[in-house]
């Protein structure tokens, strides 16, 4: 049915489509930036189905970065050990499948006893309902809310604590 893998350089147009066709709820990318996210992320995973074509992805950093996101920046602000949920996008006609809270999962298990928290952000003007009880299902707990792109957008600051 379904497997995780690591990205490939191979991946980034595929996973550009899937993010674009994702908007408002995530940020455009470009080709040069998904390839600074696959250089500097600690995991960024596909989901493939069994012709290895890409359903769905988690794009993971760690803390440390130069990275311009305001959320990103927050976190790095009122949080010392974390590792950020950038974004993950699964394709429309594979949503509902189980395959983000698989991507969730794994990365849980990736990070093992070496991190505290898991950080993340979900829209919530304009609202983003599935995000938002996906989070809540998976134990994320708000510990913030932001607003972004000139107050066009709000979003929840929410934190996972995997090791206290």
């Amino acid at each position: 049915m379904f497997k995780l893998r690591e990205s490939k350089v191979d991946d980034l147009e595929t996973i550009r489509t899937i993010n674009e066709d994702a908007i408002p709820a995530v940020n455009t990318v470009s080709t040069e930036e998904l390839l600074w996210y696959y250089e500097k992320s600690l995991y960024f995973k596909v989901s493939v189905d069994e012709k290895d074509k890409v359903c769905g992805f988690l794009l993971v950093l760690p803390t440390g970065l130069n990275y311009e996101s305001l959320n990103y920046k927050w976190f790095s602000k009122n949080f010392l050990d974390f590792v950020y949920i950038d974004r993950i996008v699964i394709k429309n006609e594979f949503r509902g499948m189980g395959i983000g809270k698989s991507l969730y999962l794994d990365l849980e298990q990736y990070v093992g006893k070496d991190i505290k928290r898991i950080a993340c952000e979900f829209n919530i003007k304009p609202e983003n309902p599935i995000s938002k009880s996906f989070h809540l299902g998976l134990e994320y707990k708000r510990v913030g809310t932001q607003l972004t792109e000139l107050g066009t957008k709000e979003v929840s600051l929410m934190i996972k604590e995997v090791n206290d």
